[in-house]
Parts: structure tokens; C-alpha cells; sequence
């Protein structure tokens, strides 16, 4: 593939990094699939102006803490993708996914035992992305209504990440779920910031209608960075503190 076609799509400082891997045969084949997919009527989400949107709106050297999910959500809503090119974002729709739903309830028995009364369930989360938390899917597409069916599609370009990008970059991850977990194989204490792990909202939201387990990696993460970078991450805000985070300084 020819960089300079897909360079707009990610922030410049990704570009050097991210550079090899879409010229090489790996990324052909990814989009050889995906557009005889498309061509064939299937539908792909996120919309291909999203597939690398957290790429855009988190350069490189500003990520605090990676979060690695499992595919985009696979369902559509009045004819558009519910998955926005954020890991567990729904900004287009506007309506809180059950994922979402039972990701804020986990955060707020996590960090604050259950008691913060005042936060927004906001179904667009690029307010995390603003404070350096990549939430990152381990594959960037899924078929309608297919969950996972991307997931070997996107391996090569996910393996590259941890092994090629993210060394030696002191970041902690969080893999949330066990699919997200095949990725701990290219992590080691020596190359790479710490690991936590957790399983996925999905399996406490839809199959057991009960509270995300968190094993509280989302404390143990917050006073890490804090305590490394002097940042206090915000995994719960109100709609006031959003909006401010959009006003321009």
C-alpha cells in the first residue's frame, strides 16, 4: 500500500512507526480482503474514515495508558455502524452500548467503591483519548452482526504494534478479555510498561447480567501513571468537565 495515501489518517507522530507495516505485504492483504468484502455487499464497521481514528486523535508520544479491547462493536443502527473507530466508544448512535453501560459501572466500583453520583455516562469517550488512555481494538473491523470475524484479518497489524511500536515504551496495558490477552505473548517486562488484565464487560453485561470484574486495574493504573508521570487520569467525568475539555485555550 502507498503510505502517503493512508498518512492523513494517522497523526504525524505515528507516522514513521506505522509507515513499514502499511507498505508491507501484511497490510495488502488486510485491505485485499476487505475491499472483495465490500465488493461483494458485505458491511464493515467501523466506516473505513474511522478504521484508524484513535491513531488521529492520540499521537504517539502522548499515551499514557493502553487499553486493548476486542473487536469493534458489529451491529448497525438505522443503517450506520455503531462502532466509531474507538475502543468501546458509540458516538454515532448516541446510545450507550451494554458494554459501555457495564464498563462505567466497573470504573465506578473500581475507583470509587461504587459512590461517585456525578459522572455522565458519555457514549463518545474521545474525553479518555484526551488524556493520553488508547483504547485500542484488537482488530479495527468486524463484519455486521460477526463478532470476531476480523480478529486473524488484523493480527499481523496488531502483533507489529506490540512488537515493533510499543517496546521499549514503558506504557502499561490493560487487556481486557482473553482475546485481547493472546497479545500479553508479545509483552515482557524488559521491552514493554507494565501488564494488567481483566475480562471483557461483555461477559458480565450479556451473558451474566452482573458488575464488571476489574480486579481493579483501572486504581492500580491510575496510581502508576500518577505516581510515574504526575497525570491524574480521569475515567469518570461529569458533562460539565467534558464540555470543557472541548473548549478551545
Amino acid at each position: 500500500m502507498n503510505f502517503e495515501k493512508f498518512a492523513p489518517f494517522f497523526d504525524e507522530s505515528w507516522h514513521s512507526k506505522i509507515k513499514p507495516f502499511i507498505e508491507s505485504k501484511e497490510c495488502d492483504e488486510i485491505y485485499k480482503v476487505l475491499k472483495e468484502q465490500s465488493g461483494r455487499g458485505k458491511l464493515i464497521a467501523p466506516s473505513s474514515f474511522n478504521t484508524f481514528r484513535v491513531f488521529k486523535e492520540v499521537p504517539l508520544n502522548d499515551i499514557n495508558v493502553i487499553v486493548l479491547g476486542y473487536c469493534p462493536y458489529h451491529s448497525f443502527y438505522q443503517g450506520s455502524p455503531v462502532a466509531d473507530g474507538i475502543g468501546f466508544s458509540c458516538s454515532i448512535t448516541g446510545k450507550l452500548q451494554p458494554s459501555l453501560e457495564t464498563m462505567y459501572r466497573g470504573l465506578e466500583i473500581d475507583l470509587y467503591d461504587g459512590l461517585n453520583l456525578d459522572y455522565y455516562k458519555s457514549p463518545d469517550l474521545t474525553y479518555m483519548l484526551k488524556q493520553g488512555i488508547f483504547l485500542l481494538n484488537s482488530s479495527l473491523t468486524v463484519l455486521k452482526d460477526k463478532a470476531g470475524s476480523h480478529q486473524e484479518l488484523w493480527r499481523p497489524f496488531t502483533e507489529y504494534l506490540f512488537k515493533e511500536v510499543f517496546a521499549y515504551s514503558g506504557i502499561p496495558t490493560i487487556f481486557i478479555g482473553k482475546d485481547a490477552s493472546f497479545y500479553e505473548r508479545y509483552v515482557t517486562p524488559l521491552t514493554h510498561g507494565p501488564i494488567f488484565k481483566c475480562e471483557h464487560p461483555a461477559a458480565a453485561a450479556a451473558r451474566e447480567r452482573r458488575d464488571w470484574e476489574t480486579n481493579k486495574v483501572f486504581s492500580n493504573v491510575t496510581n502508576l501513571v500518577k505516581q510515574n508521570n504526575g497525570i491524574n487520569l480521569e475515567w469518570l467525568m461529569s458533562q460539565e468537565q467534558i464540555d470543557l475539555q472541548n473548549i478551545p485555550f
